[in-house]
């Protein structure tokens, strides 16, 4: 388990009043006798031998019991520390720290639009619609805020590189994230954090296929807090603050990673899958 978890237990246990003592993060006699007393109030629900249960099963349990008091769901109350528990346990974490539930993936409805009928994400389609990848024609977009690289804050730029065929749009959104946000609530999200656009390279972890960036038609927003593996419970672009952000990109057609697969909420193209 890991340190916060046990601080959130112990303030869950200070809250119901069987424990008054340091929220210290750490599974000590105080905190395993709180726990098992307040497992108690819960032994219909509980297995018959959980008093024979280590003092961390214990501990897990009572998270569990937490959980689903609230509606999180963790499936079973047995004390074992599983995918399901561990994603409760952030989802309590949250709802703890700001009194709100995060949304889910299922959630979330993309806009699907198509206005200026952008092409499959497939090579043939690509050049069809947009030429040879790393030979784009490319423009400058000013952006109505400054931009910092997300790996050097003092490397800054108030203009984006992108595909010719895009520049209308891409300005048209910048500007209406601008009139919705302002500086504070780009700042606030990150929007200013940029991450690249035109980049003449593969797919990771592709030795034959190339990536949108090779053709100027995608861009990365915050990179560091929304990395490409990260779901919408960890990425901080899948907040439910910025969904107009994303409606602005989807009207225009453009398609978010994170939206449409719960992945890669860094990006967005120019391209549908």
């Amino acid at each position: 388990m890991k340190t916060s978890e046990i601080k959130l237990i112990q303030t869950y246990l200070t809250n119901s009043n069987f424990y008054a003592y340091d929220i210290n993060g750490k599974l000590d006699s105080n905190t395993n006798l709180a726990t098992e007393s307040a497992l108690s109030s819960y032994s219909s629900e509980l297995p018959d031998n959980w008093l024979v249960w280590s003092s961390t099963r214990k501990a897990i349990a009572y998270l569990q019991c937490i959980c689903n008091e609230l509606d999180i769901e963790t499936g079973y109350i047995d004390g074992l520390y599983g995918p399901q528990t561990e994603s409760a346990s952030h989802l309590l974490k949250v709802l703890h720290e700001t009194g709100t539930m995060p949304r889910v993936f299922a959630d979330i409805v993309p806009v699907r639009a198509n206005p200026h009928n952008f092409p499959i994400e497939r090579d043939s389609d690509l050049n069809d619609s947009y030429g040879q990848p790393c030979s784009a024609r490319l423009v400058k977009v000013a952006c109505p805020w400054e931009l910092r690289l997300d790996w050097n804050l003092r490397s800054t730029t108030n203009t984006i590189s992108i595909h010719e065929k895009l520049s209308d749009s891409l300005a048209l959104i910048l500007n209406n994230a601008y009139d919705i946000y302002g500086i504070e609530g780009i700042k606030k999200y990150g929007l200013d954090r940029y991450g690249g656009s035109f980049n003449c390279r593969k797919k990771r972890g592709s030795t034959t296929s190339w990536s949108t960036h090779a053709w100027g038609i995608s861009i990365d927003w915050y990179p560091s807090k929304n990395k490409l593996k990260w779901d919408s419970e960890k990425a901080s672009l899948a907040h439910q603050d910025l969904e107009q952000w994303w409606e602005l990109w989807e009207r225009e057609g453009w398609l978010s990673l994170g939206r449409s697969e719960d992945r890669d909420w860094m990006h967005v193209q120019a391209a549908k899958r």
